[in-house]
């Protein structure tokens, strides 16, 4: 029985008349290296299939020319193109103390010091010197604007924040992947 099933990149175009498939990575190089020679997943509409990833090697600066098991045609190569590819959780390298993959955080549930519910992690944005998590909140409701009578509808009720995040030590204080929750220090501006 295969254990969860985590994304690691995206087909987008075939390349060459041998089957081999041009691959959009989730991950950083060194990562979706690794998985060459290993059993990944394309995931159809209706399954799994699961092949052998038998050599990839780099095609530019962001994406993977892949040679997968059994689709040696451009012809084969043309039915998953626009699919995603998947490993096993279990296939994924180990991360420090300090590290996380983004399929950990994101829906994450995000709390103040006070254990105050901010919201939920709904993505996260690399910016080059430290991570942002888009925290997704209806917890601020009252400071809400102050909405005159004449323009109000029921779109203000239930419209949420976003709240961005910094991954830094001096925002981020607990982060328990186990337990999918985050402490924050609750910053000024909200």
């Amino acid at each position: 029985m295969k254990s969860r099933l985590v994304e690691i990149g995206k087909i987008f175009t075939t390349f060459g008349l041998k089957g081999r498939v041009k691959v959009y990575p989730y991950s950083d190089a060194q990562i979706f290296e690794s998985f060459k020679g290993k059993a990944i997943w394309i995931d159809d509409e209706q399954a799994h299939i699961e092949v052998k990833m038998k050599d990839v090697k780099p095609a530019n600066k962001k994406n993977y020319l892949v040679e997968l098991e059994g689709f040696d045609t451009i012809e084969k190569s043309k039915r998953i193109v626009g699919k995603t590819i998947c490993i096993e959780e279990k296939e994924l390298p180990p991360v420090r103390n300090d590290e996380y993959y983004f399929f950990q955080v994101i829906g994450m549930e995000v709390y103040d010091e006070s254990n105050n519910l901010i919201g939920v992690v709904e993505d996260v944005i690399q910016t080059g010197a430290n991570d942002v998590f888009v925290v997704e909140s209806n917890a601020f409701r009252e400071k809400a604007q102050i909405i005159p009578l004449k323009n109000f509808d029921s779109r203000h009720q239930s419209q949420s924040e976003e709240i961005l995040i910094p991954s830094v030590k001096d925002y981020v204080l607990k982060m328990d992947l186990k337990n999918s929750r985050m402490t924050v220090r609750r910053m000024e501006w909200y």
